[in-house]
């Protein structure tokens, strides 16, 4: 009997791998990767942004409210936050002083809830970071004072409050090598109504409306932190990639049979890949789809071909989406294919199955199998040869949500099969044909 290879993955869409034809794009951040590029699946390239125009996000979501990120995307040093364990009652005495022994807050790349300012020991579940709700206005209420080195100016940050009803920031701003204090009110009103962030410059105390509209794009590449190991250390690093924009979700995956040309180049045998489950995290795609150069120049950056991305975009639609290329920073320039997937539909109401799938067919050399389940359930998999003989047999554990298994075929005959899943409120049987 064989070995079935099991990853469970969650996702909201089924695809099917043969419903579409790949088309070649290619995302340019430019020389340095100085332009963050918010990307749509549907048509490309929506915006590119210089990346240091901007200091400090606003989440302007209602779902993330309180959110605040610093701009890491030319690395952690362009804008560096500090959290120097102070209140706003201290606010004359501050200075530059005060950032020698204080901690550095990072953006992390679970969610864009988690920005730079929130990146504070949290005394309760109703601590913000930077400052706490209040159960009674149901706003923020400042409690923590910063100072954000900017550049190459540091200054002095304090946000005194989020009314969360209409989304009003109150802050204060002020220049430590030589300024004023500024405060200022940073508003959603109808200019961030489908934004994600307003973008505020702490040198000109202006906020920007640099990102598109949110139903019109689904990544941003750029730099981001991601936690690495370093040695026994595990430290916030900068690299380059993309994150998703909110609603967007990612099942990252083996590419297996995707077209003639990739049928044969990787083999799974009998090892299993642990794949995120966490479809809505931002950097679901991520980085570490290239890894660097292997040698000295002219080496390059190395993409493998045996990863690709699930993707369910904004209006609701599958893409599949695969790395085929990285020039490096030196021109910043991704070259990437997509098609666009199908969902396949159960529409019996009382099966704890919504969608699945088997793909390929024709089959080569292994056949994924993927099923979105209602329910935690068990099931019998069969497949079954035209004259009635079982040439494999197993039962499966099926978790709700997405689930994908791969079963190696190398070893069956050419031929026209049954494949057949049985359980409770389970009945699926279809036909599958081995070519090789």
């Amino acid at each position: 009997m064989k070995r079935i290879i099991f990853t469970l993955i969650t996702v909201l869409s089924i695809v099917n791998m043969a419903s579409a034809q790949w088309s070649s794009d290619s995302v340019l951040m430019g020389a340095g990767s100085a332009n963050d590029v918010f990307y749509s699946l549907k048509n490309g390239t929506v915006k590119t942004e210089n990346n240091k125009n901007w200091h400090l996000a606003f989440s302007m979501s209602p779902s993330d409210s309180g959110s605040i990120w610093a701009n890491h995307n030319v690395g952690n040093s362009y804008v560096t936050v500090y959290n120097i364990h102070k209140t706003y009652a201290q606010w004359s005495s501050v200075t530059i002083a005060d950032t020698v022994g204080s901690s550095v807050c990072y953006n992390y790349d679970k969610g864009w809830f988690q920005g730079a300012l929130n990146d504070l020991p949290r005394p309760s579940i109703f601590s913000f970071g930077w400052g706490t709700y209040n159960l009674t206005s149901h706003n923020v209420i400042g409690d923590s004072m910063f100072i954000v080195k900017a550049d190459t100016n540091y200054y002095k940050v304090f946000i005194h409050s989020l009314i969360s009803v209409p989304m009003d920031y109150a802050i204060s701003v002020e220049n430590l090598n030589g300024g004023t204090l500024m405060t200022d009110t940073i508003s959603r009103g109808t200019k961030y109504a489908d934004r994600n962030f307003a973008y505020y410059n702490l040198a000109t105390g202006i906020d920007s409306n640099r990102e598109p509209a949110k139903p019109t794009w689904d990544l941003v590449f750029n730099r981001y932190n991601t936690l690495a190991t370093q040695g026994s250390v595990t430290i916030p690093y900068p690299v380059i990639g993309a994150l998703s924009n909110k609603t967007i979700k990612v099942s990252k995956a083996n590419m297996i049979h995707v077209d003639s040309a990739l049928a044969n180049l990787w083999n799974l045998g009998d090892y299993v890949f642990p794949w995120p489950a966490d479809s809505s995290k931002i950097s679901g795609v991520g980085y570490d789809w290239k890894t660097p150069p292997a040698g000295p120049p002219p080496a390059g950056w190395v993409v493998p071909d045996s990863v690709s991305y699930f993707i369910e975009d904004y209006p609701g639609s599958c893409y599949q989406l695969q790395f085929t290329g990285y020039s490096g920073s030196g021109t910043g320039k991704i070259y990437l294919r997509k098609r666009l997937v199908a969902p396949v539909l159960v529409n019996d109401i009382n099966s704890s199955l919504s969608q699945y799938e088997f793909f390929p067919n024709p089959v080569q050399n292994q056949l994924s199998i993927i099923l979105d389940s209602k329910d935690n359930t068990q099931a019998n998999l069969s497949i079954i040869a035209l004259n009635g003989q079982v040439v494999f047999a197993q039962p499966v554990k099926i978790n709700q949500g997405f689930n994908n298994y791969t079963i190696n075929t190398s070893s069956f005959s050419n031929g026209h099969y049954i494949i057949s899943l049985n359980g409770k409120n389970i009945k699926v049987n279809q036909k599958i044909t081995i070519s090789k």
